[in-house]
């Protein structure tokens, strides 16, 4: 029995009573709570946030929206009911309840066509006439088989997809139904860089004539002999070459005699003979006094000293960025130039006795190179790092692990043109397919000045 059916009648209407006095006070708060969530702005005074409350601002329309953009559609099909699936009765007619892209690829073979030329003899004078292709119109290049959108194609693939020939024939028989041996895909892309050797040997020209001039090289095998790939670039070239030796006679002799920019470089010994002003790269550098600090972590008097070195490099760099620091007489900015480079002086010659031979090496490439290091203050056009060759040098790198060199010197010519030729066009903006095409049929791939 519970213990509340043993109470009175008068304690019974006590607590009924005071319940009652409970469900009100309930009631009043819930309704004020309500009247609380229930205004726009804020959370309620109960409630404790996290963060600060703002006013609220008009969201910013976006310059350019990140949705897809549609297409104009080339074909439109319309899938409809054609009978009920309750009733049976058949249906017509209707509206559009929902739509969705769709890219369709196609599936078509190479087509093949036979050009027959027919000879026809006038009736008058007896001349025989022979009708022969245009060559611009029917893309023919030559007495090769593939037109020229074609070798355009397999180029492509080859140098700037970076695809082996065995691959490049497997996709066509694939994609195309079009069956090649490996020795046709080969002399389509020697066809290729026959018809560019002209424009390659603008590129050089253009280098030769560039205020600025990024050099650097890798290892490239040649029929198994070891070699190197030597890069000379600037914001609109790309230019290479593949020689025996890593000499300092071949950045000479790719730059000419009559060279009179700069040539950004790394700290490679191959450069010194070069009679045109040097700016070193000070990515490399800053990277070997990464390699001090990590090598000796408890030596405070290294990690100073590496932390003075970088600000140096900051502090010229920002000097050099600076907004009408460009404008400045050149002898002020000569000036500023010789004032680093004797702090870079005065910073490295207390640690070329060094203990520490990674610091002292480091030292000493500082005092030997301290007239390449800081040209970028008298000259704010010139780079302070060398980047842009490392990474133009990157495919070819890539390419070097895919196929592991070339297997004459006649391939490695061929290599060297494609790279340049196609390489520039990608970086100019320009469609290397349309531009090789464009140049197997007699239109110059880079347009002249």
């Amino acid at each position: 029995m519970c213990p509340e059916t043993n109470l009175s009648k008068d304690e019974l209407i006590a607590i009924i009573y005071e319940q009652r006095q409970l469900i009100a006070a309930f009631q009043e708060e819930i309704a004020q709570l309500r009247a609380e969530l229930g205004k726009r702005g804020g959370p309620p005074s109960w409630a404790k946030s996290n963060t600060p409350s703002r006013e609220r601002v008009p969201r910013k329309k976006r310059a350019n929206g990140a949705s897809r953009k549609c297409v104009a559609a080339a074909d439109r099909m319309e899938h409809a009911v054609a009978v009920c699936p309750e009733c049976g009765h058949g249906l017509s007619g209707g509206w559009e309840y929902s739509s969705r892209e769709s890219l369709v690829f196609p599936r078509a073979t190479v087509r093949v066509v036979r050009h027959v030329c027919l000879a026809r003899r006038c009736g008058v004078c007896g001349t025989t006439v022979i009708g022969r292709p245009d060559a611009a119109v029917h893309g023919l290049v030559g007495k090769a088989r593939i037109d020229a959108r074609g070798m355009s194609l397999i180029t492509y693939w080859h140098t700037l997809g970076r695809m082996p020939l065995r691959l490049i024939q497997h996709q066509l028989r694939r994609l195309y139904a079009c069956a090649l041996s490996v020795g046709e895909l080969r002399y389509i892309l020697n066809a290729v860089a026959r018809a560019g050797q002209s424009d390659y040997s603008s590129l050089r020209e253009v280098i030769r004539g560039s205020p600025v001039v990024h050099q650097d090289e890798t290892r490239w095998r040649e029929d198994g002999k070891n070699g190197y790939v030597w890069a000379a670039v600037t914001d609109a070239v790309r230019y290479f070459e593949r020689h025996g030796t890593r000499s300092g006679i071949v950045p000479r002799d790719m730059l000419g005699a009559e060279f009179c920019g700069v040539v950004v470089c790394d700290g490679y010994k191959g450069y010194d003979p070069l009679a045109c002003q040097l700016q070193r790269c000070w990515v490399h550098l800053l990277r070997h006094g990464h390699d001090i600090v990590t090598r000796y972590p408890d030596a405070a008097e290294a990690q100073a000293w590496v932390a003075g070195l970088r600000a140096i490099y900051d502090a010229a760099i920002a000097l050099s960025a600076a907004p009408g620091y460009a404008r400045l007489p050149e002898s002020d900015r000569q000036a500023q130039r010789l004032a680093f480079q004797t702090q870079t002086l005065a910073h490295a010659a207390p640690v070329v006795a060094s203990s520490r031979k990674e610091q002292a090496n480091l030292a000493k490439y500082l005092t030997r190179y301290v007239n390449e290091l800081l040209v970028f203050v008298q000259h704010p056009e010139v780079p302070s790092e060398n980047n842009p060759a490392e990474r133009a040098i990157r495919p070819l790198v890539i390419t070097r692990k895919v196929c592991g060199g070339t297997r004459s010197k006649h391939g490695s010519d061929t290599k060297m043109v494609l790279m340049s030729l196609l390489h520039t066009a990608h970086i100019r903006g320009i469609d290397p397919l349309a531009a090789v095409e464009q140049m197997l049929l007699g239109t110059p791939m880079f347009a002249t000045n």
